[in-house]
């Protein structure tokens, strides 16, 4: 924890979040008991946002976001939790040591130590060798790619001399142990000895988030041979490509004062935005977005644009990262340019920057990228093909918070494909209330319909029961004790988190006071994935708590509703997993079994 929490409630005592929204936003009003004001977070006429000056919290009822002082500065500012704290202390004139102590990281296995200063000490050296005569060959190509000579330098370039041997003596000068050359992941077993495998090739080094060289691609120079185009570091003990988005190191720095970051191939597209002055911009290296680049681009807090090539693999990439990142629920808008083939780099070099500037702010939303994608490659022509679109947003469609965005989409499904916006909108909410999606050749979505309408009842109530116990242990701490005694664990994910928050506050803070206040720095100072969902239950939860009265006859009645329902609900899933690979004629007589079963348990 970068900040003590003991420092988090000496601001919060004298930070109004009354007077710190009003710092930032003139359209503060009061109204009753609580202010409103027009919210900054989506295009908003009328005053959405309220602000409980009694519970120091806000919420917009419109797209359900919420939280504390800190995290509002936090999404304003487009910051991290930290330098929210920070700015509030700022604003108030509050200071303390602990504000400034440095964020704790984590120590580095001793053991790589010198594998980085080896690895650091060969970047150095690759830089040196393309300055030398040899290394003209790399210059004259990268002044033929027009990248410049302070590129060069930001991008640490470099070149690796013909003779690999001379590579690795140079490293055996400075004290690195052949085992250290061979964990850098560039070290060639010969029969006459260990060479550089990156030997007569221009050289690209990739750095970790934190600026810290972990590994190479290397393009060659010449011709005529059967030796690959580009050589590059293989998985070492310090270079996972999984996990390293290129250029992020520089792009950090300037992400949070642009407002986006661009996503693209290669290298040389990000060369070329950065040539136009495009400086937020992260390339995968011939990669598929993986969980732990999606985590760090979560972590910006930022509108990614994702500009992929224009070519057929570009664009199906392009709907794969639509898909995760709508899953990760990360904003992100993509670069399309009907009948735009080439990549960046090609655009800069042959049509200028401007025409690159132009491509590049091409931008549209997921909807209308993927509307494109589907008229390009099959036009919509048939009812078949017109309802693999429809099936492809529904789920997109369900979660969508704003009813505004889903009536836009819906308008535009109908326009596009024919089908009344009545019918989609029928299918959206057959989608909510508990069908799902499925593949059939892995290819085409369909929707599925169980039998029943609606949420499963035994959901409902017991959904219902969880959030009555939640409102119970936000009250008062007997109903905390209840729960860890009785009841131990909820089924809704976001009820659970909250409840192990709840348990831990009431043990580590046996004398404070519950409230939505505290509960909420102490969830945004957490790494729980769900971190957003539980900040918005408890800010929902602070306009209500002043109404709710600790009832140990309620929290009896509710345990006993969850006992029986979490025991139908598993019973439910059981009952689908089994169907799986079933025929239709043994799925039947699996759900006449299972009728029976509860029907005679009086379920």
């Amino acid at each position: 924890m970068a900040i003590d929490y003991d420092v988090l409630k000496e601001i919060k005592e004298r930070a109004d979040i009354v007077d710190i929204i009003s710092y930032f936003l003139p359209s503060v009003q009061k109204k009753g008991r609580n202010y409103v004001c027009i919210c900054p977070f989506h295009d908003d006429h009328k005053p959405s946002m309220q602000i409980s000056k009694e519970h120091q919290t806000f919420r917009c009822f419109v797209d359900n976001i919420g939280g504390d002082v800190f995290t509002f500065v936090q999404k304003y500012e487009k910051c991290t939790f930290e330098e929210s704290v920070r700015k509030v202390a700022e604003i108030i004139g509050y200071d303390d040591p602990r504000l400034h102590k440095k964020t704790y990281q984590k120590p580095v296995d001793t053991d790589l130590v010198p594998v980085y200063d080896c690895i650091t000490e060969l970047q150095k050296f690759y830089k040196y060798c393309l300055i030398t005569d040899e290394g003209k060959i790399a210059r004259d190509y990268l002044e033929k790619r027009q990248l410049s000579a302070d590129q060069q330098a930001k991008f640490g370039l470099g070149y690796s001399l013909s003779d690999g041997k001379r590579t690795i003596e140079y490293l055996k000068q400075k004290g690195f142990s052949f085992k250290n050359i061979e964990d850098t992941g560039i070290a060639l077993l010969q029969t006459s000895g260990m060479s550089d495998n990156n030997a007569g090739r221009l050289i690209f080094p990739i750095f970790d988030k934190s600026g810290q060289v972990v590994g190479f691609s290397a393009r060659k120079m010449t011709s005529g041979d059967d030796a690959p185009k580009y050589v590059n570091s293989p998985e070492t003990r310090i270079f996972n490509k999984r996990k390293v988005l290129y250029n992020f190191n520089n792009a950090k720095q300037t992400v949070k004062h642009d407002g986006y970051i661009y996503l693209v191939e290669g290298f040389m597209d990000v060369f070329a935005l950065d040539s136009i002055g495009i400086t937020s911009c992260v390339a995968l290296m011939s990669t598929k977005l993986t969980n732990d680049h999606i985590d760090e681009l979560r972590k910006l807090n930022v509108e990614v644009r994702v500009c992929l090539d224009g070519d057929r693999p570009g664009q199906e990439a392009m709907m794969q990262i639509i898909s995760q990142l709508n899953e990760a629920r990360i904003h992100a808008r993509y670069v399309s340019q009907a009948g735009e083939l080439r990549d960046p780099d090609e655009i800069l070099k042959q049509d200028g920057p401007e025409a690159l500037k132009a491509y590049v702010n091409s931008l549209v939303d997921p909807f209308d990228f993927i509307i494109a994608y589907y008229e390009s490659t099959s036009p919509l022509s048939s009812n078949e093909d017109k309802k693999k679109v429809i099936n492809h947003f529904v789920p997109m469609i369900s979660r969508l918070k704003s009813s505004l965005d889903a009536d836009n989409y819906i308008y535009k499904l109908e326009k596009v494909t024919g089908f009344s916006a009545q019918a989609i909108r029928n299918l959206v909410e057959k989608y909510k209330s508990g069908q799902k999606i499925e593949k059939v050749n892995n290819k085409t979505d369909v929707i599925v319909e169980h039998k029943g309408k609606g949420v499963p009842r035994e959901l409902r109530r017991l959904e219902f029961a969880e959030s009555m116990v939640v409102e119970q242990m936000m009250v008062d701490k007997e109903a905390v004790i209840f729960f860890e005694e009785k009841i131990k664990y909820f089924y809704n994910e976001t009820y659970r988190v909250l409840a192990n928050f709840l348990v831990d506050f009431v043990h580590n803070y046996p004398d404070a006071p519950i409230t939505p206040s505290a509960l909420i720095d102490i969830v945004s100072l957490s790494n729980v994935n769900n971190k957003e969902e539980v900040v918005n239950l408890l800010t929902s939860l602070s306009f209500k708590v002043s109404t709710i009265k600790y009832s140990p006859e309620a929290l009896k009645d509710c345990e006993k509703i969850i006992t029986e329902e979490r025991t139908k609900v598993y019973e439910r899933n059981n009952l689908l997993k089994a169907f799986e690979g079933k025929s239709v004629q043994e799925q039947a007589r699996l759900m006449d079994e299972y009728i029976k079963r509860t029907t005679k348990n009086g379920q």
